[in-house]
């Protein structure tokens, strides 16, 4: 991913250049962006991620555990040199992606050779262009596995690499066998103990008992989860392969069993949702893996080569493939820093995002009803299921006065129409005559319609309009709110009434997906985004436009802050305003970056990357905002449990979330106490003491003040600007 962070700062400044300044820079722009600070910085993450870890921290305490070791660990190093000037003479920048399989590939390569020779000339030549070759494989399979499969490419570059090495080697005579000190096997703890230190050691070449301990205590800091996973999938490996050998001799002693390490640690926590079905399927992937590695080493040792992480790389690959074409929800979209960390994330976003993604306002002023919704039991169900039919109804119920025998007797006749969408008109009809009550029109069953395009890539048809009665024409741009005609009964429609879908082409008659409403009152109660069931009374809430632009913000923009605990100042905050490449926008304060959006319905903060508890309270205090501005209306939200708790109690929540994902999330109730400020109430499960929230506005609107407890920002803008 891009960082548009230093571009940012100059924006809409112009710099001209002439083309050969600028082939130049395009040539010397990624070998000055590659400080060594920042190589240094890549290349430890990267360390991390072979154990599924993350943070430059983590790997940076890996490699100083492997100075126990120094030949393996500076022809490690040699190896990604080799692989980062490759990629720079190809002019690619390996520092620039912050989960890195294109640097610890290269990473592994080079420690296989430290593993296998003794330093020296040709092993330095060896691990350089294992290395660079490694590389040249990671880009590839990665390209393709991501296009064609949507799978990682975990460690299967280094495999390959890894047997070109064994095959090359045995036309080599320059080379020496490393030979270990026996003190790195044992330290005198029981076997099975020092067999699974050794082993954690493996996984980087360093098969140290003390390494080992490095490994053990970086994973039992991290995460909890991870550390029973792996210490479980090493029990239930050698212990399956101990019962099947009829012997436990040699498996606390055989390198593959690292493979039941790995296998467990992606199953159990790192691609999937930690939970008990996660735990099982990690549990048959070591007890595959058992086999696999197995019958794999048969074959391999006929040629002379190493299985390595082979079995782990064949049964991973597998099962994600499986679980991702079957749509399991299992699989994470994100993984983050640990297996709690990703529950905290997943299990909330699927508590705050559980709308379809095609949000819309209702096409209509006023109180409707909904005669009929998704999957109903008249016309909207096969691939229609998704659509919705509103009319007016009377406090008895009825839709219609008098009689009910002319179609001017339904409430609905006539009514205005609005676009529910900011885009385009594709194409109508609008001449055909509304059918008298009783009747219908089975010969053109949308009857007068509008098909709009969504500008995120949807379209939206509206039926049975008034004949004569569409106001637009095809190719107009339309907003919010435009009036598009008004309610009639034309089509195959009983009565007068309004017909909405949201589909993917454009065709009249096409398939339906789902969408949702947003800012609306269903059955008088406050929604910022509900799919409304049959017989609920809608009611659209019309958005606030001042509070709406006091809540954009420029690239570029500061805000200022006094951070003060018991109103005694603690220090300060400085945020500044930036565009990450994708599009969305973020707070930065130097140590973390808040990521948040602003739409025509609501601002929203959506996650917080870093450490920073002073921009933390931001995230706490206004989760979410519908930018309407009613007092007495209630909105909900939820926050990861990380947020809103510490130490222990996080860890023991953060724990627990995998067999109780409630426990994951915390749930905010936010709504306006005056006209300026808000206030939030945070629940956390299992605790009767709720956290009391509040954001201060001054009259234009700007934030003056965020409290979460007894901590709070203090704007420096007046409070009566």
């Amino acid at each position: 991913m891009l960082d548009l962070r230093d571009s940012s700062s100059r924006w809409g400044r112009l710099k001209l250049t002439t083309p050969a300044s600028q082939s130049s820079n395009r040539r010397w722009r990624p070998w000055k962006a590659q400080t060594p600070l920042r190589l240094t910085r890549s290349i430890c993450a990267a360390t991390a991620e072979i154990l599924f870890l993350r943070g430059a921290g983590t790997g940076a305490l890996l490699l100083t555990a492997m100075v126990l070791q120094p030949g393996v660990l500076i022809l490690g190093l040699l190896g990604v040199f080799a692989a980062v000037l490759f990629a720079k003479l190809l002019q690619i920048d390996l520092t620039d992606r912050p989960h890195n399989p294109l640097l610890f590939n290269p990473l592994l390569a080079g420690l296989s050779v430290g593993y296998l020779f003794q330093p020296s000339i040709p092993t330095v030549f060896l691990a350089a262009a294992a290395g660079a070759l490694a590389f040249l494989f990671a880009w590839t399979i990665a390209h393709f596995f991501r296009t064609f499969l949507w799978l990682p490419v975990l460690s299967l570059p280094f495999i390959l690499v890894s047997w070109v090495i064994h095959l090359a080697a045995f036309r080599y005579a320059g080379l020496a066998v490393a030979i270990l000190p026996e003190h790195v096997y044992t330290i005198g703890l029981p076997i099975p103990i020092e067999g699974f230190l050794r082993t954690l050691g493996l996984i980087f070449f360093l098969p140290n008992v003390w390494v080992g301990i490095a490994v053990a205590g970086l994973l039992l800091l991290n995460s909890r989860i991870q550390f029973l996973l792996a210490v479980s999938s090493y029990a239930l490996g050698t212990t399956l392969r101990g019962i099947l050998t009829g012997t436990f001799a040699y498996v606390y002693y055989d390198p593959a069993a690292l493979n039941f390490i790995l296998v467990a640690l992606a199953i159990g926590g790192f691609y999937l949702l930690s939970s008990p079905r996660s735990y099982l399927l990690a549990a048959i992937a070591v007890s595959l893996t058992a086999l696999v590695s197995e019958a794999v080493s048969v074959f391999w040792a006929a040629v002379g080569l190493p299985v390595h992480a082979l079995p782990y790389n064949l049964v991973t690959l597998l099962l994600l493939y499986l679980l991702g074409i079957s749509g399991s929800r299992s699989l994470i979209r994100s993984p983050q820093a640990s297996p709690e960390k990703s529950l905290d994330v997943e299990i909330t976003a699927r508590h705050r995002y559980q709308g379809s993604g095609r949000a819309i306002v209702l096409p209509f002023a006023g109180r409707w009803s909904v005669w009929q919704g998704c999957d109903s039991k008249w016309t909207h169900q096969g691939l229609w299921r998704y659509a919705y039919d509103f009319v007016i109804q009377d406090e008895q119920g009825h839709t219609f006065r008098s009689n009910g025998t002319q179609l001017t007797d339904y409430y609905a006749f006539q009514k205005p129409i609005l676009s529910p969408i900011r885009g385009w008109v594709v194409h109508l009809i609008s001449d055909l005559p509304d059918c008298p009550i009783g009747t219908v029109d089975p010969d053109h069953n949308w009857g007068n319609y509008v098909m709009l395009y969504d500008e995120r890539g949807f379209y939206i048809e509206i039926s049975h309009f008034a004949q004569h009665s569409i106001t637009v024409k095809p190719g107009d741009r339309i907003e919010r709110g435009t009036l598009l005609g008004r309610c009639g009964n034309s089509g195959y429609s009983p009565q007068p009434h309004i017909h909405i879908q949201a589909q993917l082409t454009p065709e009249i008659g096409a398939a339906t997906v789902p969408c949702s409403f947003v800012n609306l009152q269903v059955n008088d109660e406050f929604c910022t985004e509900s799919m409304p069931s049959e017989h609920s009374v809608l009611q659209a809430v019309i958005s606030d436009q001042a509070l709406s632009r006091s809540l954009t913000f420029p690239l570029d923009t500061q805000l200022r802050f006094r951070v003060t605990r018991k109103d005694q100042e603690i220090g300060t905050l400085t945020l500044t305003n930036f565009m990450a490449a994708d599009g969305s926008f973020y707070f930065e304060s130097g140590k973390a970056k808040l990521f948040y959006s602003r739409d025509p319905d609501q601002f929203m903060c959506h996650r917080l990357d870093g450490h920073d508890p002073a921009l933390a309270l931001l995230l706490v205090a206004l989760p979410k905002l519908p930018l309407v501005h009613q007092p007495g209306y209630l909105w909900w939200d939820y926050l990861p449990i990380g947020t809103v708790t510490t130490g222990w109690r996080r860890m023991l929540y953060q724990f627990a979330s995998s067999f109780y994902p409630q426990l994951a999330s915390a749930r905010y109730v936010g709504q306006w106490q005056s006209d300026l400020t808000l206030i939030g109430t945070i629940t956390i499960p299992g605790i009767r003491k709720k956290l009391h929230t509040a954001v201060r506005f001054n009259r234009a609107y700007q934030l003056v003040k965020v409290s979460v407890g007894d901590r709070a920002l203090v704007s420096q803008v007046e409070a009566d600007a």
